[in-house]
């Protein structure tokens, strides 16, 4: 008997000092995850915005079946809010301040215990979006200030927690992510070019796409290397291509690849001199990779020409405005001219 009475005692005596452990616990807490993750700062931003969506991601839907739901009039932007139910009790969630595709800040209760913050901040990054998720307080309940005791620390109970939810988020946003054009094309436009000073290797071959690609690759990066080696510098001259014919019907193409000039300079031994004439031109801008659109843009200038009923002359050409290795692949630019009588 004196056996259970002392262990009663040191029982006792635990709960007591863990009670006063608890009580003298930090009820103020900060803890925050981020997460890189390959997606639209707009889609990451807009996701999150929208209270519907948390049920796909949020990582308490993943341990409690029990949650029950109900939303707001308004589930997006600042006034949107939800409630539920569980097992656990009930809680609630108001977004109270948005900063479109920067941050979002919300207020967060459970059951009758005051609010604390749910805060979030959107970085676009070279690799996607920086999605941080943030919780804090300051006055945490007691039972709240027991579990962070019983798991480590604020940060061991909640970090866990955002990280899944990120990782949750990560899946969806990849799984919803729209679909990015492979290429976009600017407006037709009229300009009067001056005359202009083409110098480039010249290539008369059977039309065969795969070969063309395969010249580019070998002659562009030549011309460029020349280019540096002749001393000229950024507005000196600008990439780009000079065809002379494209003939679909024989099959034909006869181009040059090289430097429009802006400073005269003796061409590679290799390279052809092309005097581009002052003419009226029709201009059209695509953005994407090499390759893709060109077709489409070459189309829409031959639709321009008949609808305006303007009469098409030679040679045509296209410049590569921006270095591809310093812009995103939907950024390429490329200009192609065809001049008109």
């Amino acid at each position: 008997m004196k056996f259970i009475k002392y262990l009663l005692l040191i029982i006792v005596a635990l709960i007591i000092i863990g009670l006063i452990y608890v009580s003298t616990y930090s009820s103020n807490y900060d803890v925050k995850r981020s997460k890189i993750i390959n997606t639209p700062i707009a889609h990451a931003f807009n996701t999150v915005n929208d209270l519907k969506t948390w049920e796909k991601w949020g990582p308490w839907h993943d341990e409690d079946s029990t949650i029950v739901v109900t939303y707001g009039d308004k589930t997006v932007g600042v006034g949107a809010s939800d409630s539920w139910t569980s097992k656990d009790g009930p809680g609630k969630m108001e977004t109270v301040d948005v900063v479109e595709n920067k941050s979002i800040a919300q207020k967060i209760s459970f059951m009758d215990n005051e609010p604390g913050d749910i805060y979030w901040n959107f970085e676009e990054v070279p690799e996607g979006t920086k999605v941080t998720w943030g919780m804090k307080a300051d006055n945490s309940p007691f039972m709240f200030k027991m579990f962070a005791a019983m798991s480590g620390g604020w940060d061991n109970m909640l970090g866990p927690m955002e990280e899944q939810g990120l990782n949750n988020l990560e899946r969806v946003l990849l799984e919803t992510a729209p679909k990015t054009p492979k290429f976009t094309l600017g407006d037709i436009s009229t300009k009067e070019l001056p005359a202009k000073t083409f110098i480039g290797y010249p290539h008369k071959i059977k039309i065969d796409h795969e070969e063309m690609t395969r010249l580019f690759m070998k002659d562009m990066p030549k011309a460029g290397m020349y280019a540096m080696k002749s001393g000229l510098k950024k507005g000196d001259f600008t990439p780009g291509s000079v065809y002379s014919k494209y003939d679909e019907t024989s099959g034909e193409t006869e181009f040059y690849i090289g430097l429009l000039l802006n400073k005269d300079i003796t061409p590679d031994k290799a390279m052809e001199v092309i005097k581009l004439p002052a003419s009226n031109s029709v201009m059209i801008s695509k953005f994407g990779n090499y390759g893709d659109g060109d077709y489409d843009a070459h189309m829409k200038i031959a639709t321009y020409l008949e609808e305006n009923k303007l009469t098409q002359k030679w040679p045509i050409w296209e410049l590569y405005v921006n270095d591809p290795t310093k812009v995103k692949p939907e950024e390429i630019q490329t200009d192609i001219y065809y001049p008109i009588n």
